[in-house]
C-alpha cells in the first residue's frame, strides 16, 4: 500500500515539473484580485452611505407628518381668538419649525388654514404642509 501512494505522489510531482507551469499564484494575479475587492468594497460603502441618508430622510418626513397632525389637532381644539399668522418651534424637536397661516374665504367665518412643518436636511430646506378649512365665528356672534 505504501508503494502505491508513493508512486502517485511522485507522478503528480513529475507532471507539475514537466509542464513548466508554475505552481501557485503570480503576483499580478494577486494584485488584480486585491484591486477588484477594493473596488467592490468602495461601491458597497458608497451605497451604504446612500441608504443611511435615505433612512434619515424617511425618518424626518415621518416625524414631520406626525408633528403636522399634532399641531393640526392643537389648532382645532384651541379657541379661535387669533386670525393672524403664527410660527414657532417644537420644544421636544428643536430641528423642526412650524408656521400657520389663515386666509379668509368667500364664505363668511370660513378660513383656510395652512400648517407648514419645516426642517433642514443635509443643508437643504425641507417642508411639508397641510391645508384645512376652519369655521371661526366673528366676535359679535
Amino acid at each position: 500500500m505504501k508503494r502505491f501512494w508513493l508512486n502517485v505522489s511522485r507522478k503528480r510531482a513529475a507532471r507539475g515539473s514537466r509542464s513548466g507551469a508554475p505552481s501557485g499564484y503570480v503576483l499580478l494575479e494577486v494584485v488584480i484580485a486585491v484591486a477588484l475587492v477594493a473596488i467592490a468594497l468602495g461601491v458597497l460603502i458608497e451605497n451604504l452611505g446612500r441608504c443611511l441618508a435615505a433612512t434619515r430622510s424617511v425618518q424626518n418626513y415621518a416625524m414631520a407628518e406626525t408633528l403636522l397632525a399634532n399641531k393640526s389637532a392643537e389648532f382645532r381644539t384651541e379657541l379661535a381668538s387669533e386670525t393672524g399668522d403664527l410660527q414657532g418651534e417644537f420644544e421636544d424637536y428643536p430641528s423642526f419649525q412650524w408656521s400657520r397661516t389663515l386666509e379668509p374665504t368667500d364664505i363668511e367665518g370660513l378660513w383656510k388654514q395652512t400648517i407648514t412643518i419645516s426642517w433642514s436636511e443635509r443643508g437643504l430646506p425641507c417642508s411639508t404642509s397641510g391645508v384645512e378649512y376652519r369655521y371661526i365665528a366673528s366676535r359679535g356672534e
